[in-house]
């Protein structure tokens, strides 16, 4: 419990120390976040009346953080304006998501024959559910009017206080559940000349426009704080009352786990024991069975200056015998095959299935062209041999054969197996030898 205790310690001062930090973190404004617009991220352009046939004429300035349109104001078309439309990509359906932003500073200088005269703000909103890609006025109006005046200087609006155009949701018969302002999807921002200008000069400066907004707001943080206190506590009242449930159970069941891990133990032993001598299938001996006893004769083999020999058997195409007539006649094959190769060696030979349709004769006090003979002899037999299965196949194998020389067990087994590569690259029925540290490609 000493130790659970220290630990439960070292878990609560983590989480003061966390917390502490994080609220700390937000107090400074690390949750603050701000998307600036300027000419380097968007595209400025003029909009007027002409689309109305209206006569207004307009420049568009840009500066290096705005811009500044000026133009002279024709009373021709019904609705005479003009406007800086700031595109924030290349695309109108796909704009930027402003929705995690609580608030826009924007900072106009705003020239008109009327004192006080408001401008137009409008951040536009693409929805597929209402929007058209060719029709630009389909794209939602979220607008405010203000009037900004000369050398006001930054001003900073809540996004809440901005609202839908009234004439633009009965236009385009929205409905109400799409009525309300939305800012995820913002593509363009206009910054238009008032509901009613008369004929005159007007100019609008565009200093700065900026979206202010918070990483996580201070409710949020809040609650994750807390809920991290209670689903900590809740995890640490868990464990505290699981480790003692164990400690409690191990207590009253130590002696009768003795017992059963006791009884379980020597089970496996038997089985392991049987195991590691015995392939299951072939009823041969396996090659867990000839590690250690290999590594040893390969010392005393070359310490007494004996020939020892081995070869590597791999049964023909038997992935297409598994495939075509299925695992059952592939194992009656396995056996069979293992069956009459064990009638064909030496009783001084060990002979083991080494894995799958692979198997393996060491040959001890054997050099290279007594095991080639054997290997003839085995497939020969294998070749011509009646085997009566209950399906038409003509059994082969393929050979590789090496002697050790001044190597390992690992080595001498390694250029075995490069052989019988070799003798299936070579057409399969064959047999292939290595000399010594001979490389085959």
């Amino acid at each position: 419990m000493t130790g659970l205790n220290k630990w439960l310690r070292s878990i609560v001062l983590f989480l003061v120390c966390f917390t502490i930090a994080a609220y700390g973190w937000f107090i400074l404004g690390g949750a603050k976040k701000e998307y600036i617009v300027t000419p380097k991220n968007s595209e400025y352009k003029i909009i007027d009346d002409s689309a109305q046939n209206g006569a207004t004429t307009a420049t568009l300035d840009i500066r290096k953080h705005g811009a500044l349109l000026e133009c002279n104001i024709i009373n021709k078309a019904k609705w005479p304006f003009c406007e800086i439309a700031i595109s924030l990509t290349d695309s109108i359906e796909e704009g930027i998501d402003l929705s995690s932003y609580h608030s826009v500073g924007i900072d106009i200088d705003y020239t008109s024959p009327i004192e006080g005269e408001r401008v137009r703000i409008y951040l536009r909103n693409f929805d597929p559910n209402y929007a058209n890609i060719d029709d630009p006025v389909s794209l939602k109006f979220n607008a405010i009017e203000y009037s900004p005046g000369v050398d006001v200087g930054l001003q900073i609006f809540p996004l809440r206080t901005f609202q839908v155009l009234s004439w633009w949701i009965a236009e385009n018969n929205i409905s109400v559940d799409k009525s309300s302002r939305q800012f995820d999807n913002i593509s363009i921002i206009e910054i238009a000349t008032g509901s009613y200008v008369k004929e005159s000069y007007y100019a609008i400066r565009l200093n700065r426009l900026v979206f202010y907004g918070d990483w996580i707001s201070e409710s949020t943080l809040v609650k994750s704080l807390l809920l991290l206190w209670v689903v900590t506590a809740v995890i640490l009242i868990i464990i505290e009352r699981f480790i003692l449930y164990k400690k409690m159970k191990n207590t009253e069941e130590r002696s009768q786990r003795l017992r059963d891990a006791n009884r379980l133990l020597y089970n496996k032993s038997l089985k392991f024991e049987h195991l590691a001598c015995t392939d299951p299938l072939t009823r041969i001996r396996n090659r867990h069975t000839i590690d250690e006893w290999l590594e040893e004769i390969t010392i005393q083999t070359r310490l007494n200056n004996l020939p020892f020999s081995m070869i590597f058997i791999d049964i023909d195409h038997f992935k297409t015998v598994n495939d075509t007539y299925g695992h059952s006649f592939g194992d009656e094959v396995l056996i069979k095959f293992a069956a009459t190769v064990e009638t064909l060696i030496r009783r001084s030979d060990v002979f083991a299935r080494w894995g799958g349709e692979e198997f393996v004769i060491f040959c001890p006090e054997t050099n290279m062209s007594a095991a080639v003979e054997i290997a003839e002899s085995i497939q020969a037999s294998i070749a011509n041999k009646a085997w009566n299965f209950d399906r038409e196949f003509n059994l082969t194998c393929s050979f590789g054969i090496a002697e050790l020389v001044d190597e390992t067990s690992e080595d001498l087994i390694r250029r075995a197996d490069l052989a019988l590569l070799k003798a299936k690259k070579m057409g399969r029925n064959r047999i292939e030898i290595t000399w010594e540290h001979q490389q085959l490609k």
